[in-house]
């Protein structure tokens, strides 16, 4: 990690190959010094991905990335946190078809720092495939993970609801932005904007499950009746 420490002066030089040779030889080091089987390895190849990803080498950066990950399995284990966060990394920079293996196992950490997103990122991509139910299966999961992370009132948990509300039928999606709703009230208060576009989306769904009655007492409550 003290390479990262020397990234403000190696800054201010002009080549920024300096830089990636500075992380090259450390995991060079690294590695006859320990070994691959040593989590300081692991850690020298996942500094170099890293630098790599933030250089917007993405090519190159996968490259490391996967290597970093088959050091981790080495040092760590194929399901350990770590490994799994470095999944997740070289996910987020590798093409839908090699992205989508990467986040389903990057979904399984014990880790819902690292599970979640993965989750998301996964239903996301059911949602793009036309599988509302698939995704809505994925995004249920990613609640809980949010929930753990932030607790049952937390923005994120709202920031979830309202992506799994857009993939279940209407009379689902209700009670989830419902709860949405409640959130955003309780955190940023009743006029947040936040709150008014939850408060819209749910009439608009009363309104198209026949609870007309209940729609307009929402607009009314939050002040958007004939807004």
């Amino acid at each position: 990690m003290w390479i990262w420490a020397l990234i403000p002066f190696l800054a201010l030089q002009p080549d920024p190959v300096a830089m990636r040779k500075l992380f090259e030889d450390a995991l060079s080091r690294r590695t006859h010094e320990y070994g691959e089987t040593d989590a300081r390895t692991a850690q020298a190849a996942r500094d170099l991905g890293l630098f790599l990803v933030r250089s917007g080498d993405a090519l190159t950066a996968r490259k490391a990335l996967t290597n970093a990950v088959h050091l981790d399995e080495k040092a760590l284990g194929p399901s350990a946190p770590q490994t799994l966060e470095d999944v997740a990394t070289l996910a987020s920079i590798s093409p839908r078809a090699e992205a989508e293996p990467l986040l389903r196992r990057a979904s399984e950490s014990s880790d819902p720092i690292v599970a979640g997103p993965a989750l998301t990122s996964l239903a996301e991509m059911r949602k793009a495939a036309g599988d509302a139910p698939g995704a809505a299966v994925l995004l249920r999961r990613a609640v809980e993970k949010a929930e753990a992370v932030d607790g049952a009132e937390g923005l994120t948990v709202a920031l979830v609801l309202k992506a799994l509300a857009l993939v279940s039928p209407p009379k689902d999606a209700i009670p989830v932005l419902q709860r949405a709703l409640a959130i955003h009230q309780g955190k940023l208060g009743s006029r947040s904007a936040e709150t008014l576009a939850d408060a819209r989306q749910l009439a608009n769904l009363l309104r198209a499950t026949g609870r007309v009655a209940e729609a307009a007492a929402l607009e009314r409550q939050l002040g958007l009746a004939g807004r």
